[in-house]
């Protein structure tokens, strides 16, 4: 069985690689961040583009059996709302936020339907998700790029549980291992946010 992991080469995402082995897989991590535990793809993020996407992709083989998505970019922060802002720098930020939409919700859309010759209704799909996916959660102003992402992601994920066993974490580290038991296990259901 075949894992592809998208940013899960830190010490976090280390936590997902080792429930993927332990559960038969044979990991690849797309990441900035190496890991020592599974074969890597090494991007940039900030140079990751729909064609170097695509071209990466070609090169993946066989089925994939999981995919999990575990990487994050932000651009806007509270002082983006505050301060004045020169022309320039606006649209540098406007720039990067483009970016980390591109990163955040598009990336994964696109990932999913490039490989869906290699999936089938069995391959299973997460996303880590954040409580800022409810607009009422204390702090969710405050990184409202961020929190938009993650409940497009939510969207993304209740799109496609009719085609594949999709699920989404709320990041709970301590418990990541035993949560992904209960993926491996399918003790969950299809669109679950755990």
């Amino acid at each position: 069985m075949k894992a592809l992991l998208i940013g899960c080469g830190n010490q976090r995402g280390e936590i997902i690689i080792d429930a993927c082995k332990k559960n038969g897989y044979q990991v690849t991590n797309i990441g900035s961040t190496e890991s020592s535990l599974c074969k890597n793809i090494k991007v940039s993020w900030q140079d990751l583009d729909l064609i170097t996407l695509h071209k990466l992709l070609r090169k993946v083989d066989g089925t994939i059996d999981f995919i999990f998505f575990n990487h994050n970019a932000t651009t806007l922060g509270p002082n983006d709302f505050t301060n004045n802002t020169k022309t320039l720098d606006l649209w540098k930020t406007t720039k990067n936020w483009t970016h980390s939409y591109w990163l955040s919700c598009q990336l994964p859309y696109v990932l999913i339907k490039t490989l869906e010759t290699k999936l089938n209704n069995q391959s299973l799909i997460g996303w880590m998700l954040s409580g800022y996916i409810d607009k009422n959660k204390e702090g969710v102003y405050n990184h409202p790029d961020y929190s938009g992402y993650k409940y497009t992601n939510y969207m993304l994920m209740k799109s496609f549980k009719n085609i594949y066993f999709t699920f989404g974490i709320n990041p709970d580290f301590a418990d990541l291992s035993n949560i992904f038991d209960k993926v491996f296990k399918k003790e969950i259901s299809s669109g679950d946010f755990i």
